[in-house]
């Protein structure tokens, strides 16, 4: 009720302001437990530079060209930053071979970070619900494909 009309809520008898924060405790709550969970269990130790600039930004990468705001974009923006430096490293020397030259690693990965620069430029202009609406878009037109009414 909150989420969708918190107005409605409280006309309802729902505190909004309570309701707001103690989700916002439970979740945070829940996020702490599992990265104390992640740092001693995964990493085995914590320390500060387990997390660095580049990391933190690949992960906001995810979510914005996967989609804002939806679990689904959120495993197509992680399956898609790590799907797409392995097709680029692939495709790329592939591309200058049919033209005549040779690219090294170091244009592949500056290529790799213009490319995700550009990408995130057009998901937060052109589609800033990211690849979880193109998604439900596709499924919508495929399900009514052989009859458009």
């Amino acid at each position: 009720a909150i989420r969708d009309m918190d107005v409605a809520a409280a006309v309802i008898g729902i505190r909004p302001m309570y309701a707001k924060l103690s989700a916002f405790a439970v979740s945070s709550f829940i996020i702490g437990v599992a990265g104390a969970l992640w740092a001693f269990v995964y990493l085995g130790a914590w320390e500060p530079s387990a997390f660095s600039v580049d990391y933190s930004f690949r992960l906001l990468f995810m979510v914005i060209i996967g989609g804002l705001g939806s679990i689904m974009g959120s495993f197509f923006g992680a399956a898609f930053i790590v799907v797409l430096p392995i097709a680029l490293s692939q495709f790329l020397p592939f591309v200058a071979g049919l033209f005549g030259f040779s690219i090294s690693t170091t244009a592949v990965s500056h290529a790799e970070l213009m490319i995700f620069g550009g990408l995130i430029v057009w998901f937060l202009i052109v589609e800033p619900h990211g690849l979880a609406r193109l998604w439900s878009i596709g499924k919508q037109k495929l399900r009514l494909w052989p009859f458009p009414h």
